[in-house]
């Protein structure tokens, strides 16, 4: 389990002990997204949350660093196995930043049987030297991180 960069898409795979309707839940529902959502050290306010086909989401992540927003628009939501959606770099007002790439992501929640989920968590960049950028900045270890406190959620 873990990153695999193809060209502009980055790939991170990890296995829960928990069950599909567990894992889509937890991407779902407002009040467990903000548990999870974000890396060790951090925290996520969520200020709008409508996860449904043309919905949107609108938060948070506080880090000793600082603070960034985050508009998540909605394109395919199908229950309890795939999340289809766009991310984008936002100000405090929730407006979209024109001037950084978007990115489209796909999360796939498969159940591998005897209590076991797999999630594939797939994000395309507009070209692979963007994809770089994100790998340079520490994406890897942000998703671990992230990941750790979903499993952190689903064990407890």
């Amino acid at each position: 389990m873990g990153l695999e960069v193809n060209n502009n898409k980055i790939i991170f795979t990890r296995i829960f002990k928990a069950t599909t309707k567990a894992v889509y839940k937890a991407y779902t529902d407002k009040t467990l997204f903000a548990q999870w959502f974000h890396p060790k050290g951090a925290t996520t306010e969520v200020f709008e949350f409508n996860v449904r086909e043309g919905g949107k989401a609108f938060f948070a992540i506080h880090t000793p660093q600082g603070t960034s927003y985050t508009v998540t628009q909605y394109n395919k939501v199908s229950a309890p196995n795939y999340i289809d959606y766009n991310d984008f770099f936002a100000n405090a007002q929730g407006e979209i930043n024109k001037t950084m790439a978007g990115m489209h992501n796909i999360i796939e929640i498969e159940d591998e049987g005897e209590g076991y989920v797999k999630v594939i968590a797939t994000s395309e960049l507009p070209d692979a030297a963007s994809a770089q950028r994100l790998i340079d900045m520490g994406v890897e270890q942000g998703m671990h991180s992230t990941f750790d406190n979903l499993e952190q959620l689903l064990s407890s």
